[in-house]
């Protein structure tokens, strides 16, 4: 097959360029010849040939209460591929007392044969126990080659100070990468116990329970812990200008060659915490931890993308239905499952009001959706990039087209941050592995599936 007709992005802004593929496989890259004798060719005419994109913080099938979060896997996976990302890594949770090797098969059997886009998998650790511990080493060699601890959520996830560096010391022992959920959950149930016990419980006092005092201390202490432990480091959902301060702090006195790498999300981009105040529905949408900020925080937070001090741009998309949300909201807001939808919008809404708003480049776009997620996250080689042996997974995507979003897939049951933003962008055609997976902004009947994929540091 060859793409012909378009431009791929370079640090110099679009170029005209066709892509060759052959089988799984991106083969050529620029001027490939002839076409041979039956090749198809695509007419990519006005469009921009894009690899496809990386989403490398998803919670696509989460067990919770009696069903799943964000739809379930194939939902979930339908919007992906619809937005123009071909490949997530999702988190394998433990239940109590699971062994961590349980979980990962646990969450690869859920995922096969119902999700359609590719994906690799972080391990939650909630259990620094020298049992589940051991296990690190196995898993890395199995190809999960990231963790995950939290420093919030007490009483459920929360890991203490030095159960913390326990992990931190293990996991950089493994060869392996640690991500942590920085809020200090000591801070945010003492704030949600103070507002729940005198009557603030409606959505809109969601976001004084998770103050910014919490992340701040949460990300100065994580990152001493990391400079103590030589242990290679990525902050999730960074939303404050403090925290990426903080980061930039750290980077610069930091002597070893460990990453310290800090990953933002589309709501803390291009969503604010006057969502809070905009009606009971808004308001259950915007529930995410940590929560939305306000505005002068989003500015700075794309200021910090442009620059290269956040490195990758994700979605942590976690959906849940508004129904949902609402009736456990009569509990009160601290009884509101956390999370916000994102995977199918990220490339659109980033493109709107990053790129054609004059705050990205093409090129770092690009970039922080799929080139340094590949390379942070083990892929490298394989996914991110139109590059002669990669994945065949490209985009024909059209950044003159204008209308007004509206969500994917079976995301339309959810709160969508989204909905009706006036968007300029769209997606045309995806392939995945070289099947195309998405013909004129609709998924093709006869899907592929989505494979795991073992990843190296």
């Amino acid at each position: 097959m060859i793409i012909s007709g378009g431009s791929i992005i370079t640090d110099q802004g679009p170029v005209p360029a066709e892509v060759r593929c052959e089988g799984s496989r991106i083969v050529a890259v620029g001027q490939v010849g002839a076409p041979a004798a039956g090749e198809q060719v695509v007419d990519a005419a006005g469009l921009w040939v894009l690899p496809g994109g990386i989403d490398a913080h998803t919670h696509f099938g989460m067990p919770l209460g009696n069903g799943y979060t964000s739809l379930g896997w194939r939902e979930s996976s339908e919007a992906a591929l619809l937005g123009g990302t071909t490949t997530v890594i999702d988190f394998a949770n433990p239940a109590v007392g699971e062994s961590l090797v349980d979980t990962v098969a646990k969450w690869r059997a859920m995922a096969d044969g119902s999700i359609l886009c590719d994906f690799g998998l972080h391990v939650t650790v909630t259990d620094v126990s020298e049992e589940r511990l051991a296990e690190i080493p196995g898993l890395v060699a199995a190809g999960c080659a990231t963790f995950k601890g939290f420093l919030a959520y007490k009483g459920r996830l929360m890991l203490l100070p030095e159960q913390m560096k326990i992990l931190m010391r293990a996991v950089s022992r493994a060869g392996a990468m640690l991500l942590v959920h920085c809020e200090d959950g000591e801070i945010n149930a003492a704030a949600e116990e103070t507002l729940m016990g005198t009557g603030r419980t409606a959505p809109q006092w969601h976001p004084l329970a998770h103050p910014p005092e919490s992340e701040e201390k949460a990300v100065a202490d994580v990152l001493a812990m990391a400079a103590d432990t030589g242990c290679p480091l990525t902050i999730v959902h960074m939303s404050l200008t403090r925290s990426l301060e903080l980061l930039m702090e750290a980077r610069q006195s930091r002597g070893d060659d460990a990453p310290l790498i800090g990953e933002v999300c589309i709501h803390h981009l291009f969503a604010d915490a006057d969502l809070y105040l905009g009606g009971h529905e808004a308001a259950l949408a915007a529930i995410c931890s940590p929560p939305l900020r306000d505005r002068a925080n989003c500015g700075d937070r794309l200021a910090g993308l442009a620059a290269g001090d956040l490195d990758i741009m994700s979605t942590d998309h976690c959906e849940f239905c508004l129904a949902e949300k609402s009736a456990a909201a009569a509990n009160g807001f601290a009884h509101v499952p956390n999370g916000c939808g994102g995977v199918g919008e990220r490339l659109v809404v980033s493109h709107t009001l990053a790129v054609a708003g004059g705050n990205l480049t093409p090129a770092r776009w690009l970039e922080t959706m799929c080139r340094r997620p590949a390379e942070i996250m083990g892929l490298a080689g394989r996914k991110g990039r139109l590059e002669p042996g990669y994945d065949a997974d490209v985009v024909l995507f059209d950044p003159r087209a204008e209308y007004r979003w509206e969500p994917l897939g079976a995301s339309d049951r959810a709160g969508s941050l989204w909905a009706g933003l006036p968007v300029k962008g769209l997606v045309k055609d995806v392939w995945l592995r070289g099947r195309q997976v998405v013909a004129h902004g609709t998924l093709v009947p006869d899907q592929p599936g989505g494979e795991f994929l073992p990843r190296t540091l």
